[in-house]
């Protein structure tokens, strides 16, 4: 009796799965919802390949109801240039036709901006906070009616929310927004998740800064299910960064639809297209990127080179969409911070039907994007000059090599990342087909992290000796440049030629580093033979 009734109860359980998978399937390509096919996504049956702009959002309590509005950083001396409904109205749809009209399909809507207050998680509105847990209500209004406006303009939205991460209320709120937008076109992907390489536990040391690709899986697995219960008909990604996310958070292993990664400064940009190129299966896009100018130190020709190289490389290494940080520029931060965006706050722009002026100047980098749809693919090539020294590092070179421990072959596309003693410089490396390394450096690299897609993590110290390997007699201990890193390093002293006329019009001058300016040494260390495992984790 007791078997019988297990059987039954398997039965059942049998049968409602069956169930529920023999639900008829929604042709996607009859809906207004963006879908993938294969590795690229579609829309309505065509080929749909977001070219996106990223653009931030914050709250504001206008006239007794809140709402979207550009952050500050996108005013004229950080003031709101709108404070009644209807003005802020105004100027959104200024914004939204401008990006229309540079030629942008979508954009990244920066909805994450969350603050906490003992784990009590808000959206801060001036002088009000806007809790998810008891004010969800007017948050997912204040978004619904700006999301009407962006569909007006037929542009795509993906939405970057706050990480639903071990946390009720932001769980909960999630489901309340997947819900409540499930049936808006509009929306054709949620980013679950903006870099957890940097944004992840970071409340803690860096040293505890710790989670386990199972761990990452199981979250992630999660979010998936979230998805296919509340909002089957979006698509979902993280906001991937660099490839050492590999080290915990493994975008082959995570069940993402797609993936969409970041990648800054053009000594690096070229060979992280490449790496997740060759080495991922899932389709991927860049979610962001950008050269900042300012029209002077790196000139506006150089950025909008750049933008066309990016999105060649994009194409001729199987990519499916670029996105561009971001809108305006800002007031503060680093160089980076305020000169990638793709207005500035100079002049003023007019839309084309005269409707709407908008404070600042369009760069002529978008003028490329009307040039999108004549580049026909080539073949994605062969490595950068600088593929396995990124930022010419030429002091040290550590080498080695990294073998599968259940084959003994060589693993090739593993990630080697090192740091100096006081964690403040890291430097990253690639293995070749043999499984090698070479981890250039300009400081003596001691603790470690290594791993490959699908596999385990190593973390470890490990402390050599280094033999001198030029003529010249130089001390170990007062290396040049010892602290320079990757927001200090310009690709200009790399390339192969000066900006002109001439190069402005080729394929490639930004992507076209000297060859004779990497992979040089005066020391060279041993680490031997590293092995990883691979990982038993399936994706559903």
């Amino acid at each position: 009796m007791k078997h019988t009734k297990t059987f039954l109860l398997f039965l059942i359980i049998v049968l409602s799965i069956s169930c529920k998978n023999t639900k008829q399937k929604i042709d996607s390509s009859k809906t207004d919802f963006v879908y993938l096919e294969g590795k690229s996504f579609k829309h309505k049956g065509k080929p749909f390949f977001p070219v996106m702009l990223n653009y931030a959002v914050c709250f504001r309590n206008i006239e007794n109801e809140y709402l979207l509005s550009p952050i500050a950083e996108y005013e004229t001396s950080d003031v709101f240039e709108a404070n009644t409904k209807d003005s802020l109205e105004t100027q959104i749809r200024g914004h939204l036709q401008l990006i229309k009209e540079m030629g942008f399909n979508s954009i990244r809507l920066i909805f994450d901006r969350v603050n906490s207050d003992n784990l009590k998680y808000y959206y801060s509105a001036g002088k009000q906070n806007l809790f998810i847990k008891k004010d969800y209500v007017n948050i997912l209004s204040a978004l619904d009616k700006f999301l009407k406006i962006v569909a007006e303009y037929d542009i795509k939205v993906m939405l970057l929310i706050k990480a639903p991460v071990e946390n009720l209320d932001l769980e909960e709120f999630t489901v309340r927004l997947l819900e409540k937008f499930q049936k808006n076109p509009s929306i054709f992907a949620y980013d679950f998740f903006n870099e957890p390489l940097y944004f992840d536990q970071a409340e803690l040391p860096k040293i505890k800064q710790v989670r386990k690709k199972e761990d990452a899986y199981r979250i992630v697995l999660k979010w998936k299910r979230m998805m296919q219960t509340y909002a089957p008909m979006q698509l979902f990604t993280i906001g991937f960064s660099e490839p050492i996310e590999v080290f915990e958070w493994d975008p082959e292993i995570l069940p993402v639809d797609f993936i969409s990664f970041h990648t800054y400064n053009p000594l690096r940009v070229a060979n992280e297209i490449y790496w997740y190129g060759k080495y991922t299966s899932k389709p991927w896009m860049i979610g962001e990127t950008a050269l900042p100018a300012d029209g002077d130190s790196i000139t506006y020709d150089e950025q909008r080179q750049f933008m066309k190289e990016v999105y060649r490389r994009i194409i001729d290494c199987g990519g499916c969409g670029l996105a561009w940080w971001e809108f305006q520029e800002s007031s503060y931060g680093s160089f980076e911070a305020k000169y990638t965006g793709i207005i500035n706050h100079k002049g003023s722009t007019l839309t084309k039907d005269g409707k709407y002026i908008i404070q600042g100047s369009v760069k002529p980098a978008v003028e490329e994007i009307q040039k999108f749809k004549d580049y026909h693919s080539k073949a994605c090539g062969v490595r950068m000059a600088n593929y396995y020294n990124m930022l010419g590092y030429n002091n040290i070179v550590l080498t080695g090599q990294i073998l599968n421990s259940k084959t003994g072959k060589p693993i090739e596309g593993a990630v080697i990342r090192g740091w100096n003693e006081n964690w403040s410089i890291g430097m990253n490396t690639f293995t070749n087909e043999k499984g090698e390394f070479t981890l250039y450096s300009n400081d003596i690299c001691v603790h470690f992290e290594i791993s490959a897609l699908k596999m385990n993590k190593l973390k470890f110290d490990y402390i050599t000796e280094y033999y001198p390997i030029t003529d010249k007699k130089y001390d170990l201990k007062s290396l040049p440049d010892q602290s320079s890193e990757y927001h200090t390093i310009s690709y200009k002293p790399f390339l192969s030629q000066k900006l002109n006329s001439d190069s402005i019009c080729s394929d490639f001058y930004i992507f076209n580093f000297d060859t004779t300016k990497f992979n040089k040494a005066k020391f060279k260390g041993f680490m031997g033979i590293k092995e990883l495992t691979p990982l038993n984790i399936f994706t559903n």
